[in-house]
This record gives structure tokens, C-alpha cells and sequence, in this order.
């Protein structure tokens, strides 16, 4: 089962996902205040952060990172989505929201010809039907896994797609997302339940430091570009 819901949905009814996104915002606008003008230049900006408005609640969270000993990238997302799969279940996660830090399109260039990512373009298309989608989905567990594979691939070969694309427990538990580099970057809401004891169990380890590349001997990506003009 995959839904499609409005981002302002996601905003009326789950809190902890939101006040993720709305922090984010936030410290964006204070990075850059010039940049948040309703002036013809600066709207399309303006509208990119429809959460900084709300004001978000007082959540507990903790951060961390995750990884697997992985270094083939044409076979990684099946491990991916699988070990994915499999703390989920572990953790008793029916549904995951999918969602952007900012609204933007899911699919942020498309002229962009790399193959991985042309592949996943087109399973975005046959899940959603349309990809200039730029709202949210709720995902059951079973549904997860295509778009697991999706969106590591626009992460890693789309900068012009959201820099976070979040899952989040619809209980509202955890969320994660999945970096360019094939990091699992996990939040937990006022909770403890991604345990040492349940990372080892599944293969994977905590991640010290920052992501690094590991799928080749370059830290420069191969079919990753941005949009033109």
C-alpha cells in the first residue's frame, strides 16, 4: 500500500516528524534570512519551507548513524532495504511516512541519464505515477523496499531532490533517511528502542565520525548532478 497525502497532513497529525522538518527550516532561515523574500526572486525559496511557520513541539531526540559492511553498490539497496525490512519488523513498523525537509520535487532532475538513477525515475513513476510529486506518501512495510531503493539512488545522483527524504514510523517512534553515501541516519523520539543488541543482530554497525564514500576509491560521485538552469 502506498498513499499519497498532502505534506500539510503529515504536519496536522504527526508531530515528531514535524518538529524535525521544522527545526531544519528554521536553522536554514537563520543561515540565510535575505534568502526568505516574498519578492518574485525569493518566493520559490519561501514556498520550499512551507513548515517554517509551525511551531514545533517539544520532542526528545537522539541521533545516529548505521551502516553494514557493503561495498558493491549494483547489489547494496537489496541489503539495504532488506536489513531495513528487518529492523522494522523487529521494532513492530507497519507504516512509514515519506517525506522531504523541504517541498520540493522527489525527482529534481530528470534529464539526469545515469542508468541506476534513470531505473529508479521510472519505478517512482509506476509506484506514484507522477514525478513532479512533491507531497508525502504513508508506506505500509511490504511497499517499502522499492522505494528504499528509490531514494537512495536520488540522494545519491540528484542534488536538486530534498537533501533528507525521511521514513518515519507512523507511530512515531523513529525516523530515518538515507544518505548520498549509503549511510542510515536514524532519529528516535522520546524513546531507546534501536539498541546495540538489535544493530548487531541484524549485521550492521554505529557509525563513528561522518559517512564516508564507500563504493569507490573517489570521493567524487559517479552520475550525480544537479539541475540546469
Amino acid at each position: 500500500m502506498i498513499k499519497p497525502v498532502t505534506r500539510d497532513y503529515i504536519f496536522k497529525n504527526f508531530d515528531s516528524i514535524t518538529s524535525e522538518i521544522i527545526e531544519i527550516q528554521t536553522a536554514m532561515f537563520d543561515d540565510d534570512p535575505a534568502y526568505f523574500s516574498k519578492d518574485d526572486d525569493g518566493q520559490w525559496y519561501y514556498d520550499m519551507h512551507d513548515a517554517i511557520a509551525l511551531e514545533a513541539k517539544k520532542i526528545k531526540k537522539h541521533y545516529s548513524v548505521v551502516s553494514f559492511n557493503h561495498t558493491e553498490i549494483t547489489t547494496f539497496t537489496d541489503e539495504l532495504s532488506r536489513k531495513m525490512v528487518d529492523l522494522l519488523n523487529q521494532l513492530n513498523v507497519e507504516e512509514v511516512i515519506m517525506i522531504g525537509h523541504v517541498k520540493l520535487k522527489f525527482v529534481g532532475n530528470p534529464d539526469n541519464k545515469y542508468k541506476p538513477f534513470q531505473k529508479a525515475i521510472k519505478g517512482f513513476a509506476e509506484l506514484i505515477g507522477d514525478i513532479t510529486y512533491d507531497q508525502a506518501l504513508i508506506v505500509d512495510i511490504n511497499s517499502l523496499p522499492k522505494l528504499i531503493e528509490i531514494a537512495f539512488w536520488m540522494e545519491r545522483c540528484d542534488s536538486s531532490c530534498p537533501e533528507f527524504i525521511y521514513f518515519a514510523d507512523v507511530k512515531e517512534r523513529l525516523a530515518f533517511n538515507i544518505c548520498k553515501s549509503g549511510g542510515i541516519h536514524i532519529i528516535e523520539f522520546d524513546c531507546d528502542i534501536v539498541t546495540h543488541d538489535v544493530i548487531d543482530g541484524l549485521g550492521m554497525y554505529f557509525v563513528k565520525g561522518h559517512c564516508e564514500e564507500k563504493f569507490s576509491a573517489s570521493s567524487k560521485i559517479e552520475g550525480r548532478m544537479s539541475k540546469r538552469g
